[in-house]
Formats: C-alpha cells, structure tokens, sequence
C-alpha cells in the first residue's frame, strides 16, 4: 500500500472515528480519488505517448485500453512521421459524422467507437502521437495519485462524507460535502494549468 493511500485512510478513521469499517474505508478512499480526478481535465493527469501500428493504412483502429490501460478521454492525436517529425493534427469527430456533406469519407479525423478509437487519415499512416487524460491508479498495490500527494483532503473529505452517508450521518455528510467543494475550487486554482498566473 502506497504511503499517501495509508495516509488517507488514516486520517479518515480519524475523522469518523471508524477504524472497524476497513473494507468501507479503504473503497472509499479509491472511489474519492477517482471522483477528484475526474471532476476536471486536470494538466498533471494529460498524457502523450507515441503509438506505431504493424503497418501503414488509411483506417487505423487503438483499442486503447489495452495500449493505454488508464485511459479517462483523449485531448488529440497527430500523425507522426517515420522518424517521429509531429505533422498532421486530427480533428475528433462524432462518429455520425464520419461522411461529409457529400457522402465522401472524412479523412484525418478520429472517433470514439466503444473501446476503440478509429483514425482516418488522407494518406497511409503507421506512426502516431496521442494525448490523452488519465485516470489514477486506485489498486492497493500500485495507488498512484498526484492528488492524494498533493492535495489530500480533496480525497480525504470525500471519502469522509461516504463513509458518513453509509452510517447514516446525514448532518455530517452535508458538512464534509461542502468542505469537498471548498477542495476541488482550490484544486481549480492550482492544478488547471501547468502555470502560475
């Protein structure tokens, strides 16, 4: 168990004064730094990555949780040369709008079909860049959360106030509940760019 992951569930046993609820907590926890994550397109959760396919082609398919198991949403892809020279971006595109106006093909663009991503492209291509948004790793064994490092009580009350509503705290659920959303305003202010203002 990472240090942050025990930290917060120490300091949530604290808080509710059930150290009995183990399991409970534990989900909790997890549930809370997924819900931080995802509550925003956060700078420190973008990933880029480069993609090669086994050959070139105008129609490309990712399954991209097997490519990129965290996967939350994409940000782009773009084409990539042979020697990783950044060219083409693809414009996304609603699947119901892989045909223009005039019954042609739409070409360097990309969709989200289920569990796949599919890419269209002018020319044959095998190379590719992909940003993309990442969940956290929530198992016990390999939790990894830049928010649980950095801004713990953003999880911590969350995971609070859950654990409040399952033992039918309500009063305290409203109150942890409005510290989270004093959490997340300050995870705004701090954790949106990559910059200081």
């Amino acid at each position: 168990m990472s240090t942050s992951l025990a930290s917060i569930i120490s300091d949530v046993y604290t808080l509710t004064n059930r150290p009995d609820l183990v399991g409970e907590t534990a989900l909790a926890v997890r549930a809370a730094t997924i819900k931080a994550h995802q509550v925003d397109d956060w700078i420190k959760d973008f990933q880029e990555q480069s993609i090669q396919f086994s050959s070139a082609d105008y129609y490309q398919t990712l399954d991209y949780k097997s490519v990129f198991p965290l996967w939350r949403k994409p940000r782009y892809i773009r084409i990539l040369s042979s020697t990783g020279t950044p060219g083409t971006v693809l414009t996304y595109i609603e699947p119901e709008k892989v045909v223009d106006n005039f019954g042609a093909n739409r070409v360097d663009v990309f969709y989200i079909a289920g569990a796949e991503v599919q890419i269209r492209t002018l020319a044959q291509q095998q190379y590719f860049a992909v940003g993309y948004y990442a969940n956290p790793d929530v198992t016990v064994s390999g939790f990894k959360s830049w928010i649980a490092d950095d801004h713990p009580f953003a999880i911590t009350y969350e995971a609070v106030a859950t654990i409040f509503k399952t033992i039918g705290y309500d009063e305290q659920v409203a109150t942890y509940r409005q510290m989270v959303a004093d959490q997340y305003q300050l995870l705004k202010q701090h954790a949106t760019t990559g910059i200081g203002m």
